[in-house]
Formats: structure tokens, C-alpha cells, sequence
């Protein structure tokens, strides 16, 4: 009897890639994305035309300027899974809940690895963050969401793999004696880290000493370039007074919190607080804080947000190997020019980068004697005395 198809998804936060096997023959990653400079590489991009046309991947942004800039464009949308304030956004005249949007990425995935293999797949193990969340009862609800997209997707057997467990048994073949490793797996969304025995011998989910993450990674790094310097030239320092009050007001966190990150900003673009910002604009008191609003407004009117984030990703790219380096966006009503220094970005992201290490030595400490379970309780790898890590 043939052994069954399963799909090995990788559903990131940035990028998505897809391998497959059958009994113990694999394949590691199939091209599933031609348009793309590594085709088996595919951005988790989504692109609406309207709530009946939908691009993916690196098709995306072309169809996006195509069409000038009209639309949705969704990235870091895995992002929101432990958001329970976040059900959902408006596609075209049509509600799209957040199961939506990840099901419709993952049928995409599941539709082109099918394409290329020339059969259909109903099962799948699918790799999951250590930790959507450091609230368990979070954690849990948004990898119940996660299960929810999963299934709509049309898999009828599915498994999650904590994603830094996945890379250290793929680390495990090259070995030819015992050690213990430490994997460490920095997404766009996630940090997550797994301390396991590791050798040429079969895996025993005992083998797992420790397994943990938190989620701040790349876009949390992102995200300092706006809050520390270039959200103030889209109105974030702005002072207003509102109709019928003296009281001098400034920008409130809840806008604020969506300007400064890449998931969340192109929720200003929701009725109610794009209303509200233009009321502010009003009672902006200079032509200078009308000017940083007006930046916003084109920003998110124009859709240059996801370009905006993406001069901000490689800004921080070149500060990996320099001092100093220039971040200048030139769009027509949003020019803005200004440098940043790697000592200033150090300084920025000491608080992240501790809070990163932090869950690692966390992990470190969750040792377990036997295997583990996952939340819809299905246990792993044959653990014969399975515990929740």
C-alpha cells in the first residue's frame, strides 16, 4: 500500500515555503512561486484587486502598482493570530475575518505544492512559533484560530511542529556524535528557541530538553525606525484641540501604536480612525503638524505603506555592516530623509533583543522527562507520556 502524501508547510510570518513526502522519501522545498528570485521561497503577501481577484507572493506588488496602488495589500498578517481585538477588515464591499486571510494564503500553497506534485494532499504538518504569545490562554486561542484556517483549507490530518523543533531535526542528520544543541529560529513575527539531545539515532521526543520563544522579531526591530524617529513625520507628535474645548491634546497610543507597526498600520485606513485623524488635523495648531498629517494621509491613501516598511527593513540591513545609514523615502507629499545611527539602533533595541534571550534562557529551564502534545491534543512524534511544552 502506498504511503500517503503529507505536506511540510511553512506558513511565516515573512516568507512561506512548502516540501513534501511520502514514507521516508522527501522532497525539501518545491518551487512554488516562479516570479519569485528563489521560486521555492514565497513571500506571505496578499494582494485583493477587489474581494474576487487575489494575487500571491512575489506577484504581488507588481499587480499592485498595475493597478496604482488600488485595493488591499495584507503582509505580517500571521502577526494578529493572538489579537483577539482583531476579527477581521474589509475586503471590497466584503467582511474577511482573519481565518479568512490565512486560509486563503494556505489554500494558494496548498493548490501550487498539488500543481507540482500532480495529486491532491490531505494531510499536512505545519510548523507553528514556540509561542504565538507568553499568555498561555492567548497562545492557546491563536493557535485554535491557526487550526480553524487550517481546516477550512481542505486538510483533513494535520499536525503542528514547534518551528525550532522542525529545523533542529533537519540539523540532526549531518551528525555523527552525541551533542546538545541549541536551535534558534529569528522570523519576522517570532523568536523561538529549542535545546535538544541530538545525534545519529532516532529522535525520541524525550530528546526535547527545552522549547520556548516570544513574539518579537524582525518587525519588532522594524518597528523601533518608526516609534523613535519617523513616526514624528506622519503626526505622531502632533498637539490638536478638538471643536468646543481649550484642552491641547496629544496623538493617543491607539493610533500611535498602529503607525508604528508594519501589521498593524494599514488599519488606520478604517473608517473610524481615519475620521478621527482628520479631525485632529483640524485642530492642529501649525502648518507643520498639518504637513506631518498630510504625510499620513498619503501614505495610507496612496498605499506607499508597504513600501514604506520595506525602505525602512533595508535600512536596518545596511546597519548591520555600517555606522551610518541614510533612510530617504521620495514619494511625492511624503519625502522624508534622515539618518540613523547603528550606536542609536543598538541603544533602541537593547530592550527587545533582552526580551528575545530572555525566553531562550526560559526554554532552557522547561525540561520535560517525556514527550509533548499539541493543542488539539494529538500526540507527537509517538511520546509515550505526552506534556504540554
Amino acid at each position: 500500500m502506498t504511503a500517503p502524501l503529507t505536506l511540510a508547510i511553512d506558513f511565516g510570518t515573512s516568507n512561506s515555503l512548502v516540501g513534501a513526502a511520502r514514507g521516508d522519501a522527501r522532497i525539501e522545498a518545491l518551487p512554488l512561486d516562479p516570479a519569485a528570485k528563489d521560486p521555492s521561497l514565497m513571500r506571505t503577501l496578499l494582494y485583493f484587486v477587489n474581494s474576487r481577484e487575489c494575487y500571491f507572493g512575489a506577484d504581488t506588488i507588481p499587480k499592485y502598482v498595475e493597478n496604482e496602488m488600488e485595493g488591499r495589500l495584507f503582509r505580517s498578517f500571521k502577526s494578529h493570530l493572538p489579537n483577539r481585538n482583531y476579527s477581521g477588515t474589509m475586503v471590497g464591499e466584503r467582511v474577511m475575518s482573519l481565518e479568512n486571510l490565512v486560509t486563503t494564503f494556505l489554500l494558494e500553497l496548498k493548490r501550487r505544492a498539488e500543481s507540482e506534485l500532480g495529486e491532491t494532499a490531505e494531510r499536512a504538518v505545519i510548523g507553528k512559533p514556540a509561542r504565538y504569545s507568553l499568555d498561555d490562554e492567548v497562545d492557546a486561542f491563536a493557535l485554535k484560530r491557526m487550526s480553524r484556517a487550517v481546516e477550512a483549507a481542505g486538510f483533513k490530518e494535520y499536525e503542528f511542529v514547534p518551528e525550532p523543533l522542525a529545523a533542529a531535526l533537519d540539523y540532526r542528520r549531518g551528525l555523527t556524535e552525541e551533542k546538545i544543541v541549541l536551535i534558534g529560529d529569528f522570523g519576522g513575527g517570532t523568536s523561538d528557541f529549542t535545546l535538544m539531545r541530538m545525534g545519529p539515532f532516532d529522535y525520541q521526543a524525550s530528546d526535547v530538553l527545552g522549547i520556548d520563544g516570544c513574539p518579537l522579531a524582525g518587525d519588532a526591530l522594524d518597528s523601533l525606525f518608526m516609534s523613535k524617529r519617523l513616526n514624528k513625520f506622519l503626526g505622531a507628535e502632533v498637539q490638536y484641540r478638538m471643536s468646543m474645548s481649550n484642552n491641547w491634546l496629544t496623538m493617543p497610543p491607539t493610533v500611535t501604536e498602529r503607525l508604528n507597526q508594519p501589521a498593524h498600520i494599514v488599519h488606520l485606513k478604517e473608517k473610524a480612525t481615519y475620521e478621527f485623524i482628520r479631525e485632529v488635523r483640524k485642530g492642529a495648531p501649525n502648518e507643520k503638524d498639518r504637513e506631518a498629517i498630510d504625510r499620513l494621509f498619503a501614505l495610507i491613501e496612496d498605499q506607499q505603506i508597504f513600501a514604506f516598511f520595506e525602505k525602512i527593513e533595508a535600512t536596518k540591513r545596511r546597519l548591520s555592516d555600517r555606522e551610518i545609514a541614510t533612510f530617504e523615502f521620495d514619494y511625492p507629499d511624503i519625502e522624508i530623509r534622515t539618518d540613523f545611527l547603528r550606536e542609536e539602533f543598538d541603544e533602541w533595541s537593547e530592550a527587545t533583543i533582552a526580551k528575545i534571550f530572555a525566553s531562550m534562557e526560559e526554554g532552557r529551564g522547561h525540561r520535560r522527562s517525556g514527550g509533548f502534545d499539541f493543542a488539539d491534543g494529538r500526540k507527537f512524534a509517538g511520546a509515550e507520556d505526552p506534556q504540554r511544552i
